[in-house]
């Protein structure tokens, strides 16, 4: 079953709509919460609220207020940031496939397994990069993004497709679910 979305909207502490699926984009209905304006008014219907710039605009604030402050707890808390990341990264691509206005800042917000070695000063856990982190240490004259889906990190590593990478000492962006 698709999730709900989680934000209601209120007018001067007067429900106006619960759940409502106009506040967020749909990649962010993991939300949870209230959004009470002043500037609806309150015999605004169901349908005009559809319409509505002001819908559009609130829209837009929350959504980038969102992006924003997952990004600033990314670099704040890491090791938090990476537990969030674990649950909801699936919205988060979700996002960067359907929100193509805000694609770029989303795509920051993911995190991925590479092929370098584990972290020893995180008993053997695998670190999870960012796209940055990845670009940052791209080789000199690297132009393309390499990449390897497979079922687990074993399998990937293993691949023969690998081993050219490998050689090169080239990192590799392991990629284990399907979206």
């Amino acid at each position: 079953a698709r999730m709900e979305p989680g934000v209601s909207l209120y007018s001067r502490k007067v429900l106006i709509t619960p759940k409502s699926k106009k506040l967020l984009p749909e990649w962010l209905r993991f939300v949870k919460g209230v959004v009470d304006s002043e500037d609806i008014p309150l015999n605004i219907s169901r349908e005009n609220m559809q319409d509505s710039a002001l819908i559009n605009k609130i829209n837009n604030v929350l959504t980038k207020k969102l992006i924003s402050f997952f990004a600033d707890e990314a670099k704040k808390d890491p090791t938090k940031y990476e537990e969030f990341h674990n649950e909801f990264s699936t919205f988060l691509k979700e996002g960067v496939c359907t929100d193509y206005v805000n694609k770029e800042k989303i795509a920051r917000l993911l995190r991925f397994q590479t092929s370098l070695e584990k972290d020893e000063s995180a008993n053997d856990k695998v670190k999870m990069q960012s796209l940055d982190d990845y670009v940052s240490r791209m080789k000199i004259g690297q132009k393309a993004i390499y990449y390897l889906c497979a079922p687990n990190r074993e399998m990937a590593l293993g691949s023969p497709y690998m081993e050219t990478f490998k050689k090169n000492g080239t990192e590799v962006l392991l990629l284990y679910q399907p979206i």
